[in-house]
């Protein structure tokens, strides 16, 4: 048994709770439970992943709260069961982001329009022809050179490479955003309708997968939730969607490469911590702590002819104390003056 928290084998019996054995790190001094949930969470993690491969599957969030009802005896709101699908998708973007495909020389773009919190937006997305790999995909307001620009720049910066050729719709914009993007190396094919030479008709089936997914939702509540989850979806379809034109594996396996993930299972699992490692603390020496202006005042020998006096000049002393004032004589008026007043409190 090592921490959930520290991946440390140093830990000890807790006691139970509802029959849940608990346990205690000695390194990082925290609690954990013996079961399958991550830290600070009660659910399972197959649960979690079920839930999620039926959510990109294309299941409502309804469906999935009955199956999850049915197949494991437990109720979960479709608002948490939305938060765990908000939660791993960021974590499985975050997981892919350095992977490097291994993708052909022929790519395929494309632009669909989808609806965010009630507006319509455009989605750009480039695919590789020989994997089926989904290279990049950009959300925009627009259909102009400067957002396909940008999706070309991200496929490019993900592949590693410029394409040989790329084949697009006849949209005008493309034609500027691949000159900026991949200059005259790249040839760029504008596709004619009805053909299956040089046709779009690969991305136009993605495009149609990806619909499905967002006619069910009844489109994404703003375009912040739209860019997770579409790049989620790009996830999705990357790694885990097994493709009948690839033999029924998904595009990432299909380039015969270690992949990162393969499963939502994958993602959710808490990855292992790293051994704790005990750090010694060097204590600071004590530092001598400096005097007070009053103790200051008394350390240093007064001179022979100073007086000290208070504010009201009621009292004068040729010692100091709390709150006196030093009165240097200038003269030898002043100085007989003070030494009259010292004989005269005197008395």
């Amino acid at each position: 048994m090592n921490c959930k928290y520290c991946g440390s084998p140093n830990v000890v019996k807790f006691g139970t709770f509802n029959g849940i054995q608990r346990y205690w790190c000695k390194d990082c001094k925290r609690k954990f439970a013996d079961n399958r949930a991550l830290p600070k969470m009660k659910t399972d993690v197959k649960i979690i992943a079920s839930a999620l491969s039926c959510y990109f599957g294309g299941m409502p969030l309804d469906a999935i709260q009955r199956h999850l009802q049915q197949q494991f005896n437990t109720y979960y709101s479709e608002m948490g069961i939305y938060n765990w699908v908000k939660r791993f998708s960021k974590e499985a973007v975050n997981k892919i982001k350095d992977f490097q495909p291994v993708v052909g020389d022929t790519w395929i773009a494309d632009e669909t329009m989808l609806k965010a919190g009630g507006k319509k937006i455009w989605f750009f997305d480039v695919i590789d022809e020989k994997t089926r790999y989904l290279l990049a995909s950009r959300l925009a307001t627009s259909r102009t050179i400067k957002e396909a620009a940008l999706v070309m720049n991200e496929a490019k910066r993900r592949a590693g490479k410029s394409p040989k050729r790329i084949i697009t719709d006849r949209l005008a914009a493309y034609i500027d955003g691949i000159e900026l993007v991949f200059g005259g190396d790249t040839k760029h094919i504008q596709s004619k309708p009805f053909t299956d030479v040089n046709s779009t008709n690969i991305i136009e089936r993605f495009q149609g997968t990806l619909k499905d997914r967002t006619k069910i939702i009844r489109g994404f509540k703003n375009m912040g939730t739209a860019e997770l989850l579409t790049d989620a979806w790009l996830v999705h379809y990357n790694f885990f969607k097994e493709h009948e034109a690839l033999g029924n594996i998904p595009p990432a396996q299909k380039m015969g490469i270690p992949t990162p993930l393969k499963n939502w299972a994958e993602v959710v699992s808490q990855p292992k911590a790293a051994p704790s490692v005990k750090v010694e603390i060097v204590k600071e020496p004590t530092r001598v702590s400096r005097l007070s202006p009053l103790q200051q005042k008394q350390t240093q020998r007064s001179p022979k002819d100073a007086i000290y006096t208070n504010k009201p000049r009621t009292v004068l002393s040729r010692h100091s104390f709390r709150g006196a004032r030093r009165v240097k004589p200038k003269g030898l008026k002043q100085r007989a003056y003070i030494q009259a007043s010292v004989t005269t409190l005197r008395k």
